[in-house]
């Protein structure tokens, strides 16, 4: 059993961190590994902080295994609609495709030497200063280049809620008797409209 994980986790963190907005990134980047019994995988499991709306859980957990499974649509039904719109405008500027953009997001899990990998938990909680991180992961969009200010206010205008929401998430690669945390702490910004949740990812 392998018991660290190299350029496949430590990519997939830093294309968030670039993506979403917000994150901390106190903690070690380097993977953790528990020494219990044997693994049972039942699936991706939410442990979210007292406080997280569940239907924001919900939505973000439904993200992440979108990625899990590349699924190109289930991914697009998580996405905040206008940014999701104004997305394909930005990757077309770079000569590129949202669709290029999520198959790259997809790899970075996959690791040399192992044929697949499962998600398993999705810790969950809301930033402490939520105000400040969210002007901050639109200051960081702005500048950027992915979107203008005219954009962002209508965003904010829009929203009945936004947070910026703090995760960590495990995997387990097939082959392994344990998981191991393959993004120890990142943000990403959910939004509730009219609609239902959304996320900028």
């Amino acid at each position: 059993m392998m018991t660290k994980r190299h350029t496949g986790a430590g990519l997939f963190a830093a294309v968030m961190l670039m993506l979403t907005g917000c994150g901390d990134s106190g903690s070690s980047s380097a993977p953790e590994v528990s020494s219990a019994a044997e693994f049972e995988y039942t699936g991706l499991q939410v442990d979210a902080a007292e406080g997280v709306d569940p239907e924001c859980a919900e939505c973000i957990r439904s993200y992440f295994l979108s990625l899990e499974t590349r699924d190109y649509d289930a991914y697009q039904k998580t996405i905040y609609p206008p940014y999701r719109e104004n997305c394909s405008e930005y990757f077309k500027k770079l000569g590129s495709s949202p669709e290029e953009s999520f198959e790259g997001m997809c790899s970075k899990f996959d690791e040399d030497g192992y044929e697949s990998w499962k998600l398993t938990k999705l810790t969950l909680s809301y930033y402490g200063d939520e105000k400040a991180s969210v002007e901050e992961f639109f200051m960081r969009f702005l500048n950027d280049g992915v979107f203008d200010e005219k954009f962002a206010e209508k965003a904010k205008a829009d929203a009945k809620e936004m947070h910026d929401v703090i995760f960590s998430l495990d995997a387990i690669y097939a082959g392994d008797s344990q998981p191991v945390t393959v993004v120890p702490r990142s943000g990403i910004l959910a939004i509730k409209n009219a609609d239902g949740w959304f996320v900028f990812g």
